[in-house]
């Protein structure tokens, strides 16, 4: 994929807008019941993309191959997959029990993209 560091940014973009809707929302309704969703959202969605669009953007070596396109895409599928469990989790506690497993097995995606990304790093980001 060409350009992973701005597709990291982009997308660690469309996060952050869909975080700040959510806490105005939440603002506006004076219902916190989805606090989690949102910093979820700003942190997993916006910080930690944009770190690492901007680490790819800093070491190009790191984009080079199909594993920075991997990792991009197990990041936002798991990522986008994992806070939409949460939002059902959070909105119908009953649904927890159910839905906390399933979660768990995506977040483990999300983890490995995280050691994909910490392989790329180490081996590639010198100068």
């Amino acid at each position: 994929m060409k350009n992973i560091d701005r597709w990291f940014i982009l997308t660690g973009l469309v996060f952050l807008l869909t975080g700040m809707a959510l806490g105005l929302h939440m603002s506006k309704a004076q219902d916190f019941t989805l606090h989690g969703l949102h910093a979820h959202l700003n942190l997993l969605g916006f910080v930690v993309m944009t770190l690492f669009g901007l680490c790819y953007r800093t070491w190009p070596k790191m984009q080079e191959g199909i594993l920075a396109t991997v990792h991009y895409l197990l990041h936002t599928v798991t990522v986008a997959t994992a806070l939409t469990l949460l939002f059902f989790m959070l909105s119908n506690m009953d649904l927890a029990p159910k839905l906390g497993p399933i979660l768990d097995t995506v977040l483990l995606g999300t983890v490995a993209g995280v050691v994909l990304f910490f392989y790329l790093f180490f081996t590639r980001a010198r100068e």
